[in-house]
């Protein structure tokens, strides 16, 4: 989980790759990571980091994010506050 702002940003590199932190992690091993892709409010992820971390106890990390996400925008419509993190990698 890199739940910092932009993390899930990155350069454009000369063989079209997007070289960035996200890339850095799938590319030493981990298999999926959470990133952000713009600078995110503070209250706001704290509030679906501790939903993510409570859905991941029992389901995958793609199915904790989208009930994390889906709670958030039950409180909070605007996408600012939720849409921002995104998961890549392995699904599972």
């Amino acid at each position: 989980m890199l739940s910092a702002c932009e993390t899930g940003l990155g350069q454009l590199s000369r063989g079209d790759e997007l070289v960035g932190l996200q890339r850095a992690f799938l590319d030493a091993g981990t298999p999926a990571v959470v990133t952000t892709l713009w600078k995110v409010d503070d209250r706001a992820s704290f509030v679906l980091m501790r939903r993510f971390y409570d859905a991941l106890a029992s389901n995958g990390p793609a199915e904790a994010l989208r009930r994390a996400q889906r709670a958030s925008l039950a409180e909070e419509p605007h996408p600012f506050y939720w849409a921002a993190f995104g998961l890549a990698g392995d699904p599972r």
